[in-house]
């Protein structure tokens, strides 16, 4: 994998599947819901939209961006991310990002700030990330070697668990460069829309 918009196929932190992270968009879109009841003395915790995408760079050279968690494993075209809505004014939160694949890949590629298991079925990113008018979000882009399965991103900001992101990726043997996850088949697939337009990834500060 590779991560695109942001330091593109190398700082972003990239497992073979060159890491990124994602839960989003689901049928049900993921979110921390608020606690009914909460000790008096702490404020009340705030819900958490989360949504994951992919976006897909067609035969046309546009890309396509879809809400979705259903990968097409398409080298050099597909990318998949996640995005939460935090809230709150622009400001710098420490981020844990680990990214789980149900099956090694071929090759890696990370920075300084992932470190990557043994058998290569997990990248943890540790850095310092910017909330850009109340949203953080990072992706990573398919590349060869990275394995079809279960990829999934587990979340942490300023120490706390915020939530799990579970993808889909699926091989496409002819490597159709228009091909529309919407139609692929997954277990664990959430309903997609085509995005109007692409997210936007901010570069580290």
């Amino acid at each position: 994998m590779n991560a695109p918009l942001r330091r593109l196929l190398a700082a972003c932190s990239l497992l073979a599947l060159m890491a990124v992270s994602a839960a989003v968009l689901a049928p049900s879109a993921w979110a921390q819901s608020t606690p009914v009841q909460k000790p008096a003395d702490k404020p009340p915790v705030k819900s958490v939209r989360s949504i994951p995408y992919v976006s897909i760079t067609g035969e046309d050279g546009k890309q396509r961006h879809y809400e979705t968690n259903a990968i097409p494993l398409l080298f050099n075209r597909a990318c998949f991310g996640w995005r939460m809505y935090l809230g709150g004014p622009n400001r710098v939160v420490s981020l844990k990002e680990v990214l789980t694949t149900s099956s090694p890949a071929e090759q890696v590629i990370a920075g300084p700030e992932t470190e990557v298991s043994a058998d290569k079925t997990r990248a943890t990113t540790r850095m310092l990330e910017t909330v850009q008018d109340g949203v953080l979000q990072r992706s990573w882009c398919i590349i060869p070697g990275d394995p079809p399965g279960t990829y999934t991103y587990d979340i942490s900001i300023d120490g706390e668990p915020r939530g799990e992101f579970v993808f889909c990726a699926i091989e496409v043997p002819n490597q159709d460069p228009n091909t529309d996850p919407r139609e692929l088949n997954c277990p664990n697939k959430f309903n997609s829309v085509e995005r109007t337009r692409p997210p936007r990834l901010r570069a580290p500060s």
